[in-house]
């Protein structure tokens, strides 16, 4: 059915397709298109009898003026027509099945431009006067053709718009265009970057985690200031008790007394940069330096038997709680961690201890890493020797590598052991491959019947250097480099009389530093080990060797030589409790080995005395590479 406002209505009285070139469906656009216009008519008239009934003459005529045509909305004429009358109000020429379009037609999808319609009295002036143009269609054919006269108005007014933003949009494709010339002519890979300098400063404030103490022995916190400043230290956690407060001055050695569990040593800006801090025990001779927290730290050669065992200590000295993931490896690569050691999270201010035989029982060594993976946590091993015929155990310290490296240097070790097992960790993907040579004061060598060292991927090697180390082939070694295709992380434990001891790889030192050892008579000889650069440097220097008691007062300083390949020994007295070191252009790895009731191996670590910040400005975008 018509819509009811649609002056076309000529869904009741068919019309013929010749009168307007039009079907009474495209003026209607609510007539089915389907319906036969002449089926209605009864069977038996002449056909050309039909037809004449629907001639102009025989219509009623419609009384709608201009008007009111020009008041309704256009409609959309179908495709049989080939013309189209489109929404905008004028002729679309063109094939409306395929979207070709006659040359110079216009193209664009404007509003149109109402003005450009023609008037009422335009339309008007088509108006036929006769009666026979009266007739159905008479003004309605006027009209359409006042319309089609219009449209060329319409269709040039339409064209100059459309050339109008045309050479707009060329305009802008120009300066497009010019702007990627200029960009390439710049060669914006070839800007040179201001060159800002980092800043340093002195830190504000540091913290330092130190273990808890071993199974046996009484055990004191250490703490000094080694590069001269004075003032009072914080001490908190399980080991502190209630907490309490400590004078440190610079260069003098300040003892608490410390229950079992870890402490945590802060400082403020007058002692932050320097602080050095440590802890022992005398029997069984123990020790190590308090440890700032790490986000990384990997263990080779742990224990989790019945003779040798290791304790994982985690410790978190912030207020806010900390979790750390823990990855286990062995000689055929990576281990299930158990549920216990899966996203270890920590509340703030406590310690959580893993006794790895009770977490994870097996006969044979593990290596172990620590991953931080929110907020700070200071991590340390303590390893056991344990006889099963007397289950007397002996305790030490087991400081974590930093990171794998492809050379490793691990200085300083007891001189009489009667098990000495070295561990290569291979974090990697791939298999790597790692030589082993003796660091001894004169020259880095190739002893005879070296181990080739293959360590497969995301997993560890052991091999025994008990005959290797021994007085008879390396009577002057002191040190163990390990040279691998890829980065590794390597420790060596010595057991003696049931006494273990652990040699860590080293960080290289070339600035000044120092640490903090157990002094009296209970510690029979200190030695400082030092070797030199590796041989891809030529760097040389001498270190100066700096011992130190507990009221401040400086000791005889001794001075090595030191180059590629050249290491040395220097002994120290036995009161020493600080050890300084002070390499002059050159870059060293050392360690301070201790003996008496049993042996103890610490190594010395960079010295935080300042904090660098990197420079900022506003300058240009970074460089883009060739």
């Amino acid at each position: 059915m018509s819509h009811p406002r649609d002056p076309y209505d000529r869904s009741r009285e068919p019309q013929d397709d010749d009168i307007y070139g039009q079907e009474p469906w495209m003026l209607d656009p609510y007539a089915d298109s389907y319906a036969d216009p002449y089926s209605e008519q009864p069977a038996g008239r002449p056909e050309q009898e039909q037809y004449d009934q629907f001639a102009p003459e025989h219509l009623p005529a419609e009384q709608f003026t201009p008007e009111q045509i020009y008041a309704q909305e256009p409609y959309v004429p179908g495709p049989e027509t080939g013309k189209i009358v489109a929404q905008t109000g004028y002729p679309y020429e063109g094939d409306y099945q395929t979207g070709e379009l006659p040359p110079g037609a216009f193209q664009t999808g404007f509003e149109p431009d109402l003005a450009a319609w023609p008037t009422p009295e335009e339309m008007r002036a088509g108006e036929p006067e006769s009666e026979a143009e009266l007739t159905m269609g008479g003004r309605v054919a006027a009209a359409a053709a006042a319309a089609a006269a219009a449209a060329p108005r319409l269709r040039r007014v339409r064209r100059q718009r459309g050339r109008k933003l045309d050479t707009t949009a060329l305009v802008a494709l120009g300066l497009i265009v010019a702007m990627g010339v200029a960009l390439l002519l710049i060669r914006p890979h070839e800007w040179e970057q201001p060159k800002l300098a980092s800043e340093s400063s002195a830190p504000t404030a540091s913290t330092v985690v130190c273990p808890g103490k071993p199974k046996n022995g009484s055990s004191d916190v250490a703490v000094t200031n080694a590069a001269g400043g004075s003032g009072e230290v914080s001490l908190a956690g399980p080991g502190a008790g209630k907490g309490g407060q400590a004078d440190v001055g610079s260069g003098k050695v300040t003892s608490a007394p410390a229950k079992a569990g870890s402490v945590v040593v802060r400082a403020g800006k007058e002692v932050a940069p320097g602080l050095v801090a440590g802890r022992s025990t005398t029997k069984p001779l123990a020790a190590t330096g308090c440890l700032a927290p790490q986000a990384e730290a990997w263990f080779p050669g742990v224990g989790a038997g019945a003779t040798h065992n290791s304790v994982l200590e985690l410790t978190n000295p912030n207020s806010g709680a900390a979790t750390v993931d823990i990855s286990l490896y062995d000689d055929k690569g990576a281990v299930a961690v158990p549920e216990d050691l899966r996203g270890v999270a920590i509340p703030g201010n406590t310690t959580r201890t893993f006794d790895l035989l009770h977490v994870i029982p097996r006969k044979g060594e593990l290596s172990l890493k620590t991953t931080v993976v929110r907020g700070q946590a200071g991590v340390m091993v303590r390893d056991r020797a344990i006889a099963l015929e007397t289950s007397k155990s002996s305790e030490d310290y087991f400081p974590g590598q930093s990171a794998p490296a492809e050379t490793n240097l691990l200085v300083g070790y007891p001189n009489s052991s009667a098990s000495r097992t070295l561990t290569v960790v291979n974090p990697g993907d791939a298999q790597v491959s790692a030589k082993l040579r003796l660091l001894t004061p004169k020259n880095v060598l190739t002893p005879e019947g070296a181990p080739e060292i293959s360590v497969p991927p995301n997993g560890q090697t052991q091999v025994d250097v008990t005959k290797l180390l021994g007085k008879d082939s390396a009577d002057d070694a002191y040190g163990v480099e390990i040279v691998a295709t890829g980065p590794v992380s390597t420790a060596m434990r010595s057991v003696d009389g049931g006494d273990v001891a652990i040699t860590t790889a080293t960080e290289t030192i070339s600035k000044p530093t120092a640490v903090v050892v157990p002094a009296g008579a209970a510690v029979g000889k200190k030695r400082v080990v030092i070797s030199g650069p590796v041989e891809k440097t030529t760097a040389s220097g001498t270190v100066k060797v700096v011992p130190v008691t507990a009221k401040g007062k400086a000791l005889k300083a001794k001075s090595a030589k030191i180059g590629p390949g050249l290491g040395a020994e220097i002994e120290i007295p036995s009161e020493a409790a600080l050890v300084q070191l002070v390499p002059e252009g050159v870059g060293v790895n050392a360690a301070v080995v201790m003996s008496g009731d049993g042996d103890a191996v610490v190594p010395f670590r960079p010295l935080r005395s300042e904090v660098r910040t990197a420079g900022v400005a506003p300058g240009l975008p970074l460089p883009l590479k060739p």
